[in-house]
C-alpha cells in the first residue's frame, strides 16, 4: 500500500481545522462560542460608525469645498465688475476712437491707480479695434498687435473673456487673463480691455482651506489639476487626455509642461462629470495608493472644480484604535481558553494519538504495527479493539487480493473487482497479438525442469514488461507462447500501432536477453510474432464457479497462423494482418513489406500479409 498524501498538499491540508489537535479545535470552539458575537456586534458597530463619520466627514469636505468654490466666483465677479467699470469709463472709450497722448496718460494714470488699488491686478491693457495695444499699465506693450491672442476675438466679438490659469513661459507664475468690449458712445464696440490677474490671487483662496490633514486642489475643464500643493500631482490630468486636446495644451505651452501626464483616477473624473453641484467621491491615491475621500464643488462663473480631500484613516484611526483593543484582548482569553482546553485534551489524546499512528501503519502497508492497545474501558477503548479487529480483516482481504492480483491481470482484477465484468461477453475491436518461442520443445529437453521454469520467467517478465507500456492486455501464457490483446478489456485509441509498437519492444527485449544469455554460454532464443486487427467477442468464459476474462473470434486464430508463418519468411518480421497495416500505414518511420494474399490454415479465404521489419534508422532514411 502507498502513502496517498502527496508532499504538495500535505501542508496545504494542515491549514484546514480537521488537521488541527484536539486541544487546539476545543479552544477555538470556546473562544468561538464565547468571544465570536462580542466580535462581531464590534464589528459591525464599527462598521456602522465608520459610515457614519465617513458621510459627516464628507458632508463637511462638501462644504468647505463649495465655500471655497463660491469665494473663487466672488474674486471673479469682482475682478469682472472692476474691468467693466474701468472699459466703461471717459478715459478708455476716447482712447479707443481717438488715440493721443494726453488720452493715453490719462488712461495710463486710471491703470496705475487700479493696480496700485489691487494687489491681485497684475496688467491692464486697452486694444482698439484693429487689436493694436493703445495703452497699457507696461509701456513696451503700446503698439504690439495682440490681435491673435483669443482674448481680443472674444472681447471684439462683444462677449467677456476669462482665461485658463496659465503659466507664463518667460516667468514661470500662473496667471489669469480677464476681457470686456469697450464700446463707443453710440454703443458699438470700439476696443478691448484686458486684465491680467495674479494666478496666486485665486491659488491664495484655494489654499486657505488646506491643514495638517486636509489637501486642497483645483482643476480645470481638462481634468488637469492646475493647483496642488503636492508638485507629483500639479499639471497632471484625472485621465488620459484625448490626443488632439493634449497637444493643443502643450502647443499652447498653457503651463509650461511638455506632457501631460494621467493619475489614472477614472472615478474621480466621472463623479466630476456626472455632478450637477456639490459632492464628494471615495477613490485610491496613485501617489500612495491610500483611500481618499475628497469633497468638491464647481467654481460657476469658470469651468474649474475645487476639491479638498484627506486620508479616510485620518477620520476612522480612533475608532479604528478601539476595536483592535477590544481584539487583543479577545486574542488574550482566547489563548487562555487554549490553554485551558490543552490541559482537558490529554485525557484522552494519548489513545487517538495512537490510532492515528496505527492508521498510518495501515497506510504504508505495514500491518504488523497496526495493533492498538486498548487501556482504556471507555469509548476509545472500544474504538481501539474495533480498530483491531478491522486491521485484521484488511490484513487477511489484501493478501487475498494480491494473490488474486497474480491469477488474472491487474486491469481484468479491478473491473472484477468493481463489478464492470460479468459472466458474458461483448464484441470489441482489438488487435491480438501471438509471439511464441522458435524450437522451444528442442531446447527444453536439454534443459531440467527447474531450468525451463526459470527460462519462461525470464522471457516472459520481459515481454511482459515490453508489452505493458503500450496497454497491453495479457491475456493468456500458453507454455512459451504468450497472447495479448489491445482493446479490451479497457478501450484504446490507435490498437494497431500499440500492437505494432509492442511487438518491436518485445524483439528489442529479447535482443537483450540474448545477450546476457550468450553472456552466461547460453544458446539464445528466437521467436516469431504475428498480430491480427478484428471484432471478437470479450468476456468472461467458463461457468458460475470458474472463469476466465478471454477474447474469442478469427482475429485471434489468424493472429496465431501469422506467427506460424514467420518460420517461413526470410528475415523474421513482425507479421500482420491487412487491418493492422491500414491502421498503420500513415507512419512513415516503419519498414514494412507487402507479403500479398496469403494461404492461412483453417480459413478459405486467403490473408493479406505484410511483413514489418522495424523501424527507419537514421541511415536508411538518407
Amino acid at each position: 500500500m502507498t502513502d496517498v498524501t502527496s508532499p504538495d498538499t500535505a501542508p496545504a491540508s494542515r491549514a484546514w481545522p480537521t488537521a488541527w489537535p484536539i486541544a487546539v479545535k476545543l479552544g477555538v470552539a470556546l473562544v468561538l462560542t464565547a468571544l465570536l458575537p462580542m466580535l462581531i456586534v464590534g464589528y459591525v458597530n464599527l462598521r456602522a460608525s465608520l459610515i457614519q463619520v465617513e458621510q459627516a466627514e464628507a458632508h463637511n469636505l462638501e462644504q468647505l469645498a463649495a465655500t471655497t468654490a463660491g469665494r473663487i466666483d466672488q474674486f471673479i465677479g469682482d475682478t469682472r465688475h472692476l474691468l467693466a467699470y474701468f472699459a466703461w469709463s471717459d478715459e478708455v472709450i476716447r482712447i479707443v476712437a481717438s488715440p493721443g497722448e494726453a488720452d493715453r496718460i490719462r488712461v495710463m494714470d486710471k491703470m496705475s491707480r487700479l493696480l496700485t488699488a489691487n494687489a491681485d491686478a497684475e496688467l491692464l491693457m486697452v486694444l482698439d479695434k484693429r487689436g493694436s495695444v493703445v495703452a497699457s499699465s507696461k509701456p513696451e506693450y503700446i503698439g504690439r498687435d495682440l490681435s491673435f491672442r483669443e482674448y481680443y476675438k472674444e472681447g471684439i466679438a462683444g462677449r467677456d473673456f476669462l482665461s485658463h490659469l496659465e503659466v507664463g513661459t518667460a516667468s514661470g507664475k500662473s496667471g489669469l487673463y480677464l476681457a470686456a468690449p469697450v464700446r463707443s458712445a453710440n454703443g458699438l464696440i470700439a476696443g478691448v480691455a484686458v486684465m491680467k490677474m495674479r494666478g496666486q490671487a485665486v491659488t491664495a483662496i484655494v489654499d486657505a482651506s488646506r491643514s495638517e490633514v486636509r489637501t486642497a486642489f483645483l482643476i480645470d475643464g481638462d481634468g488637469v489639476i492646475i493647483h496642488h500643493p503636492d508638485r507629483r500631482s500639479l499639471y497632471h490630468s484625472l485621465v488620459p487626455l484625448a490626443p488632439e486636446l493634449l497637444k493643443q495644451i502643450v502647443d499652447e505651452k498653457r503651463f509650461g509642461v511638455d506632457r501631460i501626464d494621467s493619475l489614472g483616477l477614472d472615478e474621480f473624473a466621472q463623479r466630476i462629470k456626472e455632478a450637477r453641484g456639490a459632492d464628494h467621491v471615495t477613490y485610491r491615491s496613485a501617489l500612495d495608493g491610500k483611500a481618499k475621500i475628497a469633497g468638491f464643488a464647481p467654481v460657476e462663473q469658470n469651468d474649474w472644480v475645487v476639491a479638498i480631500s484627506e486620508h479616510k484613516d485620518i477620520f476612522a484611526r480612533p475608532l479604528t484604535v478601539l476595536y483592535t483593543n477590544a481584539v487583543k484582548s479577545a486574542v488574550v482569553v482566547g489563548l487562555l481558553f487554549i490553554l485551558i482546553a490543552l490541559w482537558f485534551a490529554q485525557m484522552f489524546l494519548r489513545p487517538i494519538r495512537q490510532l492515528t499512528a496505527s492508521a498510518k501503519a495501515v497506510q504504508r502497508g505495514d500491518y504488523a504495527e497496526a495493533q492498538v492497545e486498548a487501556t482504556t474501558q471507555d469509548e476509545l477503548g472500544d474504538l481501539a479493539k474495533t480498530f483491531n479487529g478491522m486491521i485484521a480483516g484488511v490484513r487477511e482481504r489484501e493478501r487475498e487480493r494480491d494473490i488474486f492480483g497474480r491469477v488474472v491481470s491487474p486491469e481484468v482484477r479491478e473491473k472484477l473487482l468493481s463489478g464492470q465484468l460479468s459472466l458474458g461477453g461483448e464484441n470489441r475491436r482489438v488487435s491480438v497479438l501471438f509471439s511464441d518461442i522458435r524450437g522451444f520443445s528442442t531446447l527444453s529437453e536439454k534443459m531440467s525442469p527447474q531450468d525451463v521454469v526459470a527460462l519462461l520467467n525470464d522471457y516472459l517478465t520481459e515481454m511482459t514488461e515490453a508489452v505493458r507500456p503500450w496497454g497491453g492486455y495479457v491475456n493468456n501464457f500458453i507454455g512459451d507462447a504468450i497472447v495479448v490483446v489491445f482493446g479490451a478489456p479497457d478501450s484504446r485509441a490507435e490498437i494497431e500501432w500499440s500492437a505494432v509498437g509492442a511487438a518491436l519492444d518485445m524483439k528489442a527485449r529479447l535482443e537483450a536477453l540474448n545477450r546476457r544469455r550468450m553472456a552466461l554460454d547460453d544458446a539464445p532464443l528466437a521467436t516469431g510474432i504475428g498480430i491480427s486487427t478484428g471484432k471478437v467477442v470479450a468476456g468472461q468464459v467458463g461457468s458460475l464457479e470458474r472463469f476466465l476474462y478471454t477474447v474469442i473470434g478469427d482475429a485471434v486464430n489468424v493472429a496465431a497462423r501469422l506467427e506460424t508463418m514467420t518460420k517461413d519468411v526470410e528475415g523474421n518480421p513482425i507479421l500482420i494482418n491487412g487491418a493492422t497495416y491500414e491502421g498503420i500505414r500513415h507512419r512513415d518511420d516503419l519498414l514494412i513489406d507487402d507479403l500479398g494474399p496469403l494461404a492461412v490454415k483453417g480459413r478459405v479465404e486467403p490473408v493479406h500479409v505484410y511483413g514489418v521489419r522495424g523501424m527507419v534508422t537514421a541511415a536508411a532514411a538518407k
